[in-house]
């Protein structure tokens, strides 16, 4: 058998992550739409972000008022 490179796997910070249940989102929309949540949908933990920032993204597609499932989708539990 040749050398494969099946066993490699690559460390990679997530965007966000639940301190509550251990969750990641790895995609910079979802960081923007749990920005505006404030906490984890799953468990409503405190979020962790890759960069912490104090203001907006300023290429956020998002209004702060609009309903939270409109923003991430209905949660699955």
């Amino acid at each position: 058998m040749g050398s494969s490179d099946e066993g490699v796997t690559m460390e990679r910070t997530p965007a966000v992550s639940c301190s509550g249940c251990g969750f990641a989102w790895n995609s910079a929309t979802m960081a923007d739409g749990l920005r505006l949540l404030g906490s984890c949908p799953k468990c409503g933990g405190e979020l962790s972000f890759r960069t912490e920032t104090t203001e907006a993204p300023a290429a956020s597609r998002f209004d702060s008022e609009q309903a939270p499932h409109l923003v991430l989708g209905i949660p699955r539990r």
